[in-house]
């Protein structure tokens, strides 16, 4: 089982990596680890999909920032 440190570590580099497009990435390797059964590395790339997510919108500028 992964830790926190190291699904927020890939949720990173995945963004580094692919910007916005990061979530959509992790969400094919969590289908593709469904495909092959593999459940636990499922599970893992759907965290780190949710990772992704929130650091994209923690660092997106809100409503606010436009004014």
């Amino acid at each position: 089982m992964a830790t926190d440190s190291e699904i927020y570590r890939a949720a990173n580099l995945l963004i580094q990596e692919f910007g916005e497009m990061a979530p959509i990435g992790a969400q094919v390797k969590a289908d593709q680890m469904q495909d092959r059964g593999n459940r636990a590395a499922r599970s893992v790339w759907l965290r780190v999909a949710r990772a992704t997510q929130e650091l994209l919108s923690e660092s997106s500028p809100g409503p606010a920032a436009l004014n």
